[in-house]
C-alpha cells in the first residue's frame, strides 16, 4: 500500500514516479531519491512524460540527476552535461557518480577536488567522502590533506578518517578504533590543528612541512 492507501500496482508509473517527486523532510533526510522502479516500470509515453517532468523542473539536486541517468536519452544526457558546466559542486559530483561515461577521468577528478572544498554536513558531505573513497587520484588526496588544514572542524574529522583509511592504516573510512585521534582535528586553534595534521601525515608518509609551507604561501591556512 502506498502513503494514500492505495497499492502501487494501481496506479500508473507516471503517477507513482511524479508522487515520488513530493519532497518531505524523511526522504530529504533519509537521503531516499525518486521511484526508480516506477520510471524502469514505465511504458514508453510515460517515459516521455516522466523525461518532461525533470526537463521541466531543472536539475536542482542528486535525485534529478539519478534519474535523469537512469532515463539516458538525448535530452537527458544533454541536461546532464549542462549540469556539469552550471550547476553546483554537489550535482556536478552527483553526475560524475551517475553518469559517468559523460566526463573524463579530469573532470570528474576536478568535480571531486571542488566539492571536497565546500560540502558539509547535510550538504552533501557523505555523497562526497563516499566518491573519494572509490576514486582517489593523487589531486583528490591532495584535496583530501588540504582539507584537514583548511575545512571546519566536523568536516576536518571526516576527511583524516577516510585518508587513514585510503592509505592502509583503518579498516573502515570511519574507523571507530581510531575516534580519539580523527576527532582531534575538530578545533579551530592552529596549533592543535597542526600537531594533528602532523601526525597524520606520518602515518600515512605525506611531507607535512613541505604542504605546510605551500599553504602559508598561498594565505589559505591560518
Amino acid at each position: 500500500m502506498t502513503g494514500d492507501g492505495t497499492s502501487a500496482g494501481s496506479r500508473s508509473a507516471l503517477d507513482r514516479f511524479q508522487s515520488s517527486m513530493v519532497m518531505d523532510y524523511e526522504k530529504w533526510h533519509d537521503g531516499i531519491g525518486y521511484d526508480l522502479a516506477a520510471l524502469a516500470e514505465a511504458t514508453p509515453s510515460e517515459r516521455d512524460a516522466i523525461e518532461r517532468l525533470l526537463l521541466d523542473r531543472g536539475t536542482r539536486d542528486w535525485r534529478d540527476v539519478e534519474a535523469l541517468a537512469l532515463l539516458d536519452t538525448p535530452a537527458a544526457r544533454a541536461a546532464l552535461r549542462e549540469a556539469l558546466s552550471s550547476g553546483d559542486a554537489e550535482i556536478r559530483l552527483a553526475v560524475t557518480r551517475h553518469a559517468p561515461a559523460l566526463i573524463g577521468e579530469a573532470q570528474r577528478a576536478a568535480s571531486l577536488v571542488q566539492a571536497l572544498k565546500s560540502a558539509g554536513p547535510f550538504a552533501g558531505l557523505t555523497q562526497v567522502l563516499d566518491e573519494a573513497e572509490q576514486f582517489h587520484p593523487p589531486e583528490v588526496v591532495e584535496a583530501l590533506l588540504q582539507g584537514t588544514l583548511e575545512r571546519e572542524g566536523d568536516v576536518a574529522v571526516h576527511l583524516a578518517a577516510l585518508l587513514l583509511f585510503l592509505h592502509g592504516k583503518a579498516d573502515e573510512p570511519f574507523d571507530m578504533e581510531h575516534r580519539p585521534f580523527f576527532l582531534r582535528f575538530n578545533t579551530d586553534d592552529r596549533a592543535k590543528r597542526e600537531a594533528a595534521f602532523r601526525e597524520l601525515c606520518g602515518r600515512v608518509g605525506a611531507d607535512a612541512q613541505t604542504i605546510l609551507e605551500r599553504e602559508e604561501a598561498r594565505g589559505s591556512y591560518k
